[in-house]
């Protein structure tokens, strides 16, 4: 069952170069308009183990990005994970609606201004009989 925890409006695309690899990647500015988003795991309630969180990329309401294209290229089975995420000059774990942070996607550099980033969980129920 997936589960969205937050969306949040690109305003600005800023190119920066990774430190690690010296590649160039995007980085988006983004306002968050619903719920959170999440660098790595999601905090549950009732002290469950927290979830992995994905993101997905939408543009005009479609997805421009999501499992199906980029499972292959990032190796996950589930979607693309933030390598950064960050408010003024601050590693953090999550945002709140209202605020503003930067993020960037793993293996995704073609943000624009004006998409919408969807956080979302993957969460595995069993079936009931």
């Amino acid at each position: 069952v997936e589960k969205v925890h937050g969306k949040a409006k690109v305003q600005a695309v800023f190119p920066v170069t990774d430190t690690k690899t010296k590649k160039s990647v995007s980085v988006a500015g983004l306002r968050v308009t619903e719920g959170h988003l999440y660098k790595d795991k999601s905090s549950r309630d009732g002290g469950e183990k927290p979830l992995s969180c994905f993101y997905r990329v939408l543009r005009g309401g479609e997805v421009v990005t999501d499992v199906a294209s980029d499972a292959t290229k990032n190796k996950n089975k589930s979607g693309i994970m933030a390598s950064s995420l960050r408010k003024v000059k601050e590693d953090v774990d999550s945002v709140r609606r209202g605020e503003e942070c930067g993020l960037g996607l793993k293996g995704f550099n073609d943000l624009e201004e004006g998409d919408v980033v969807e956080c979302y969980s993957i969460e595995e129920k069993r079936a009931e009989i």
